[in-house]
């Protein structure tokens, strides 16, 4: 199995679970809060679709998101509330899906080019778009980072099952 295969399946895995978390809720059900410090599955998918976005730009495919768009979801962003701006359910719902493509294919097509530097050109901050050195630094980081926040979104969805029964 070769480096590209192993992120593949951590990919494929984890749009899995993504999808599972997301089907049957609204926009409203995604904005839900635990108690505490935490973050609502309209942030945790936001994240994943700007960081997922971010590596896009690195491997020179079409990204998908605008600056708008990942200015609220990058790291150190105010939470997403009720009463804040944030991108409709719907909308990050598809950019999964955009974004795992683009990933997966890639992936898929066993490039040969994993050890190029990222760009060190990209407008706006996306991610770890241009951070990391090379392409399978930046794929390392982001499996890691993205497998946590992937791992948040299960108790996110039990959340929105006790809400929508509460209705």
């Amino acid at each position: 199995m070769n480096r590209t295969e192993v992120f593949a399946i951590i990919f494929k895995r984890n749009q899995g679970a993504i999808l599972h978390a997301v089907d049957g809720l609204s926009h409203a059900e995604g904005l839900l809060q635990l108690p505490g410090d935490s973050n609502c599955m309209n942030w945790v998918l936001g994240h994943i679709a700007t960081y997922r976005d971010g590596m896009l730009a690195d491997i020179g495919i079409e990204e998908y998101m605008s600056e708008d768009e990942t200015s609220l979801y990058g790291s150190g962003s105010s939470p997403i509330t009720v009463d804040s701006p944030a991108v409709d359910f719907d909308r990050l719902v598809e950019l999964q899906k955009l974004t795992f493509d683009g990933l997966y294919n890639w992936l898929k097509s066993n490039p040969s080019d994993l050890d190029k530097e990222t760009r060190d050109d990209m407008p706006f901050k996306k991610g770890y778009a241009g951070y990391w050195g090379s392409v399978i630094e930046h794929l390392a980081q982001m499996t890691g980072h993205e497998s946590v926040h992937v791992g948040e979104l299960s108790a996110l969805h039990e959340l929105a099952k006790v809400s929508m029964a509460d209705k």
